[in-house]
């Protein structure tokens, strides 16, 4: 029986991550055919996050390094024991009922699979956010000749050799860009599914359009060069 890893990064999310959990664990046992588990990344937290997850019942593993989104989801990657692993996020954005279709879109044979906001929906669109979003998404397909939608979002299922044979340098949000990118050298195909992103159940949103749309940037050209040319 295939195994299957949902890895939860987290930076003081204690209103949320019981609403993330008992959402995910209800979807979980409905699944048949697989087995799972579910890792909470505490990425330095100061509340009660991890102490919740714990009693939630997922592994709550410590990001003791740098922080980051970015840090705390390789730590948890490779704390990871699945052949499928399925990343989202703390805030309660993402809908756990939608795990299904990732799953599914895996076994027909993708590599990675990407949930789209634009193609089902965001609560926490700004029109600063959707441009944006829109804008390096369209400069991504330019750079790696991969159409998508939304390479951005941090929804998605994938399977393990895309980090497995690799080491993950990015700190924040543009880890996204950088697992793309190796399912591509992999030669794995990608799709997306339409993900409808709900608001945050609680607490402010993480990323930043003037801070993290810079590094977006600079991760989709350099690492765009070097699976073009290097």
């Amino acid at each position: 029986m295939q195994k299957i890893s949902i890895v939860i990064p987290a930076k003081d999310e204690e209103k949320t991550i019981g609403l993330v959990l008992n959402e995910v664990f209800g979807q979980i046992r409905s699944i048949k055919n697989y087995s799972f588990e579910v890792i909470v990344v505490d990425d330095g937290c100061v509340d009660r996050t991890a102490k919740i997850a714990k009693k939630k019942g997922a592994k709550v593993v410590f990001n003791k390094g740098v922080h980051g989104k970015g840090k705390a989801l390789a730590y948890g990657f490779k704390q990871a024991k699945g052949d499928i692993i399925i990343m989202m996020d703390a805030d309660y954005s993402h809908k756990a009922e939608e795990l299904p279709t990732f799953i599914k879109k895996i076994e027909e044979g993708y590599g990675l699979v990407v949930g789209s906001r634009i193609l089902g929906g965001s609560e926490e669109y700004t029109p600063v956010r959707s441009f944006g979003n829109i804008v390096l998404t369209g400069i991504f397909t330019l750079f790696f000749g991969t159409k998508m939608t939304d390479a951005l979002n941090g929804y998605k299922a994938f399977r393990k050799k895309i980090v497995r044979n690799y080491e993950y340098r990015s700190k924040d949000f543009e880890i996204e860009i950088e697992l793309i990118a190796n399912c591509l050298r992999e030669g794995l195909r990608i799709a997306e599914i339409p993900s409808h992103e709900r608001k945050r159940a609680a607490g402010r949103m993480k990323s930043r359009a003037l801070i993290h749309g810079p590094k977006f940037l600079f991760k989709i050209i350099m690492d765009g060069l070097s699976y073009r040319f290097g």
